[in-house]
């Protein structure tokens, strides 16, 4: 085993919210020696950010990384035979990211921190999910396995400009922040 070069240097909840749903909920829990609740086929939301903190680190390039993952459990008149979580969730995660010099021979360094940053926060998203729910009258359920290729910088290039205006705005309100561009 050898550490990866990647590294998540911090992570902060800004929010955990996992809350039965009323409307959606088994009528009775899965056996959890037989059987599992499986996200399959349920819509769930994702949010990503990600700005440069600092790019001269003596440890490196330095990102901020956000993550939000949304189930609301909301109807979409378009899809026939939807499913539904029998937990509402909200939870939103931001993780400091360390890109080391010379990374850039793998790949550019933005790309680095946005498919490896959200698969760490994600990984936490989903432990906290499954710490959470397995005191909780539903049992217990795991968010799926999930990779976040889709952030590389080619793929985002048409989310950038969109991103833009947003970014400015949430920089006049707090400008202590660091600028976040919203990939996906």
């Amino acid at each position: 085993m050898k550490p990866s070069p990647i590294q998540l240097l911090q992570l902060f909840f800004k929010h955990v919210r996992v809350e039965i749903d009323p409307e959606h909920i088994l009528s009775e829990p899965p056996n959890p020696l037989t059987s599992a609740f499986v996200f399959d086929g349920i819509r769930i939301q994702t949010e990503f950010g990600i700005g440069e903190i600092d790019p001269d680190h003596e440890r490196g390039r330095m990102f901020l990384t956000t993550l939000r993952v949304i189930v609301d459990n909301k109807s979409l008149p378009k899809v026939k035979e939807q499913k539904f979580s029998p937990y509402k969730i909200d939870i939103a995660v931001d993780g400091v990211v360390a890109i080391p010099k010379g990374a850039e021979q793998l790949a550019p360094p933005e790309d680095l921190a946005a498919v490896n940053g959200a698969s760490l926060l994600w990984s936490a998203v989903r432990e906290q999910v499954l710490s959470l729910t397995a005191r909780m009258p539903a049992g217990s359920v795991m968010l799926p396995t999930v990779h976040f290729h889709d952030l590389k910088q080619k793929s985002s290039e048409i989310a950038d400009h969109a991103a833009g205006a947003q970014a400015k705005q949430a920089n006049a309100e707090n400008p202590k922040r660091p600028s976040l561009k919203r990939i996906r």
